[in-house]
């Protein structure tokens, strides 16, 4: 029972010293705060000596209560990223079987797809199988077959 009641004296010895400290940390931090807003105003040598002093008190006050406060669990492995690695290994794994199921049924299409032939290639092709070789002069299909062009590789 004796031991009950100290590990409670303990614990609650441990949460007064956290909570102090808290305390010391923001009110440090809060002193720090003034004394810096009266930095640009202040021209004298002993009054930026205790701004400086503040700062770096509560600079010490900071770095005490992170490493009091943070400690970081210490793995039994040699290398710290050792577990981390072993689950992104199996998460890319997965990953990438997955993606390659998708892609088995995909197929690369061009980005560009190919121009229709143009109406003078495709007449053209008309004229030699039919046996037809004489060009007869069209003003207006010349026309347009030029505008075609144009808008083919302009528009």
């Amino acid at each position: 029972m004796e031991v009950e009641m100290s590990d409670t004296n303990t614990n609650t010895n441990t949460d007064t010293n956290t909570a102090i400290v808290y305390l010391d940390l923001v009110a440090a931090l809060e002193k720090a705060t003034l004394m810096a807003k009266q930095i640009p105003t202040t021209k004298d040598p002993s009054q930026l000596q205790h701004i400086h002093t503040t700062l770096h008190s509560a600079h010490h006050n900071l770095s005490l209560y992170l490493s009091h406060h943070h400690h970081h669990p210490q793995n039994s492995f040699s290398d710290p990223m050792q577990i981390g690695d072993e689950q992104n290994s199996k998460a890319t794994t997965t990953t990438v079987d997955k993606v390659e199921e998708r892609m088995r049924d995909c197929f690369i299409k061009n980005k560009r797809p190919k121009r229709p032939i143009s109406p003078s290639a495709d007449q053209r092709r008309n004229y030699e199988n039919e046996g037809f070789n004489a060009a007869e002069f069209d003003p207006i299909g010349t026309r347009l077959r030029s505008l075609d062009l144009i808008y083919q590789f302009h528009a």
